[in-house]
């Protein structure tokens, strides 16, 4: 054998974090939470990905910039992108706000080709119409703003 228990759990802990990555780019959090849920010990699980992190295999950087930019294209509003990278993935408020900055997003027209994408270009036709487009687009995470400069209130 050779192998003292510690050193193979290591290198199978190791293994289990190249297999992770090698399917999709995640964030430290999210590695983590999938590592310590099928019961490695939490200090090992936090060694490990330090050193992928210093040796640049995994990257909270490059794990949001993919995120981000796929939840654009899906014309995700920046409220909901910036919820779910924090929320869900474990992504900091900091890094999350200075990426949508660089990405030069005009939230804008992306909320004004969601609302025609869904309802046409022809304005509401009545309130309970309105109500609705303005609820859609702020479940889709757009702000007041955007979605008010896009939805013209009906004529009434």
């Amino acid at each position: 054998m050779g192998e003292s228990s510690e050193e193979y759990d290591e290198s199978a802990l190791r293994d289990s974090v190249f297999r992770l990555l090698g399917r999709r780019e995640q964030s430290y959090q999210e590695l983590r939470r999938k590592l310590i849920q099928k019961r490695w010990p939490n200090d090992m699980v936090d060694a490990v990905l330090k050193d992928f992190k210093e040796k640049g295999w995994q990257s909270d950087e490059r794990f949001a910039e993919i995120f981000i930019r796929e939840k654009v294209s899906q014309k995700q509003g920046r409220l909901k992108i910036l919820a779910q990278a924090t929320q869900q993935k474990g992504l900091s408020v900091e890094l999350v706000e200075r990426l949508l900055e660089e990405m030069e997003v005009d939230w804008f027209s992306l909320c004004a080709e969601l609302k025609e994408r869904r309802f046409g270009e022809e304005p509401p036709a009545d309130q309970k119409q309105w109500l609705k487009q303005v609820r859609f687009l702020q479940q889709r995470g757009f702000n007041s703003e955007q979605i008010f400069a896009c939805v013209n209130r009906p004529e009434s």
